[in-house]
Order: structure tokens, then sequence, then C-alpha cells
């Protein structure tokens, strides 16, 4: 069994929840037509893009161990090197601070995408707020704005936006830090270890306010203004091929 086999599903989290509608909203503003899903894990975000792309569907992770497979019109891969084209359209949503070496993987990533492709990338920001959650999510790092937009930059990316999100569970983090760093994380925040589901009126109501919250901080990012979150939001552009 493979990784989409083994997940047990369950409720999910809220952050999750909120996080997939807000970066869904933000990805249909553009044309869609081949997308890969970078560590997709049970595909529960790239299933959410086939009404709105006319191309193929990619999911890629590494949990993925049996040969490849298409379900639920998502063809699953285990390597991004596996893809069978070009793709204009690339999502990395907490991805990057799981590999030891961020920009050799980017670079990776970047050789299977065609000229001019979108790029969405999330990441758990500030390295404050490193904690004993991080480690048993087997994190790196935690990036600030300008760690990330120097890995964009070096890998030639055009930058279209890069601001914090969820300000209000940056300052939830920072007051917990102490219990967090005292006690080893036992649970992954998403799946199954929400006591609610996701019609519960408690997670819908933490599901608008971390809505309303992500909109607060793309409206100041409209002024340069970048209040600090709990994670980091970057759309880039991969740059055309120069001419000859």
């Amino acid at each position: 069994m493979d990784l989409i086999e083994k997940i047990l599903y369950g409720n999910r989290h809220p952050w999750e929840l909120s996080r997939t509608q807000c970066i869904l909203d933000i990805v249909k503003k553009y044309p869609l037509r081949t997308i890969v899903d970078i560590g997709a894990g049970d595909c529960f975000f790239i299933s959410k893009l086939q009404d709105s792309a006319s191309g193929d569907l990619y999911a890629i992770d590494t949990g993925y161990t049996e040969k490849p497979k298409v379900i639920d019109g998502v063809h699953c891969f285990n390597s991004i090197s596996e893809l069978p084209q070009l793709v204009d359209t690339a999502m990395l949503m907490d991805v990057l601070e799981h590999v030891y070496n961020d920009n050799v993987f980017l670079k990776e990533i970047l050789a299977q995408l065609s000229a001019d492709a979108l790029v969405i990338i999330t990441v758990p920001a500030f390295q404050l707020l490193f904690s004993n959650h991080d480690v048993f999510l087997k994190h790196h790092r935690r990036y600030n704005r300008k760690q990330l937009i120097n890995l964009l930059y070096s890998n030639n990316l055009i930058i279209e936006k890069c601001h914090y999100f969820y300000t209000s569970l940056f300052f939830v983090r920072l007051l917990s830090l102490p219990l967090l760093r005292r006690k080893p994380a036992v649970h992954q925040f998403g799946i199954g270890n929400w006591r609610f589901n996701e019609k519960h009126i408690l997670t819908q109501a933490i599901r608008i306010i971390l809505n309303i919250d992500f909109r607060i901080c793309i409206f100041f990012a409209q002024f340069r203004i970048y209040l600090p979150g709990l994670s980091l939001l970057a759309i880039c552009r991969k740059r055309g091929d120069p001419i000859v």
C-alpha cells in the first residue's frame, strides 16, 4: 500500500481547510492547464482543481511507493522526474521546509516546468517559532520573507507576491512556545486529529476567522506592509526561455 491508501481520513483541521480555500481562491484567478502538486499527500488539494484545469493534473509525493496510478483523475507519481510532460502550474504547499537542500530541490522542480509557469509556494514562517512541533513534522527550517525571496531570485523566478499570512496564529504560536518546546508534539496538524467535522460550528467559526485573517494580510501587503504570520506565501513565475 502507498500513502494514499494508508492514510486515515479523519476530520481536517480548520487551518488546513482555510489554507486550502484561500490558496484555491488565488489559483483560480489564473488560467489553469496542466498542474502539479508537489508533496500532494492524499490529493486533498489537487483534486479540488479538476473543474478549473483544462489539462492534466499531477500529484507528486515520496510516500507513493507503488507504480504510477490515476486516482479520481489525478496522475500520481513518486518523483517529479516521472512527469510525462512539462507543466505550467506548480504548487508547493508547505514542502520546501522538509527538504535539506531546498535550492537544489527547487531547481529540479523548475526543470519540469514550461516557460512562464506559475509557481505558488507556502512555507512555515519565522525561525523564532521553531519548536518540537516542527521537529515532529521533520522541518529543517522556517523562513522569513527575505530568505524566501533570496531563494526564489537565486532560481531566476519572477516574484509577483510574497507576504505572510495568519497573523492571529503567529501570536498564538508565539505565546505557546514555552509549552511546545517543553513537551514533544504527538499529533500532526491536519488529518485525523481534529475533534470536530467540517460542518461543526467551531470548525466553521475558526475557518472564517482565518479566512478573514488571510485577506487582511493580503490587503496590507498591497501597501508593502507585511504583517507577521504563521506562514509565508509566494506567487511567482518561471522566466521565459531566453531569446537566442
